[in-house]
């Protein structure tokens, strides 16, 4: 049988796992919001990752005329028929080839933006799993708890009853 002092010692401790189920449940509210975060950042990362597909299909692209366009620069030096037009077209083809290949350095620039923005989606998914892992752990403790709670609820309940019964007999 248990003193009133060992009892309010059980309540007391019984209120301090109250308390902590109640900091934990906070602490997993806080995750489940960082959660949520997280499967923003992924489904961000995802369309980051189609605008990079279609930026190096442009890139492609922008390759392939360049090339095109430096071949027929080549081929208008070699005739020498339509000498005259085939200048004023390499002149046209080198301004285009200018401001294509300003369009190119300025997609590989976003194009390594965007690798950095990925990099950095990167960390963050390693971070959700790791708040992912925490929170499995936070939830182990959480039931521990919950059950460690039952068992003094249980053993204060025994008590109760013991105490009843003890001074029904007195």
């Amino acid at each position: 049988m248990f003193t009133k002092e060992q009892i309010n010692q059980l309540m007391s401790a019984n209120n301090s796992l109250q308390v902590q189920l109640d900091d934990i449940n906070m602490v997993l509210g806080e995750r489940e919001a960082e959660i949520e975060i997280l499967k923003s950042l992924v489904s961000e990362d995802a369309a980051l990752r189609s605008k990079l597909e279609g930026q190096m299909n442009e890139i492609e692209m922008i390759q392939d005329y360049l090339s095109e366009r430096t071949q027929k620069s080549v081929g208008a030096e070699e005739r020498e028929i339509e000498l005259h037009q085939e200048l004023t077209e390499a002149a046209r083809n080198e301004r285009q080839h200018d401001e294509l290949t300003k369009k190119y350095n300025y997609l590989l620039l976003q194009f390594e933006d965007i690798q950095d923005q990925l990099n950095e989606l990167s960390i963050k998914n390693k971070q959700l799993e790791l708040s992912a892992n925490r929170i499995g752990e936070l939830e182990s403790r959480i039931s521990l708890l919950l059950l460690e709670n039952e068992g003094v609820k249980t053993e204060l309940t025994t008590i109760k009853s013991q105490k009843i019964i003890g001074g029904l007999k007195l």
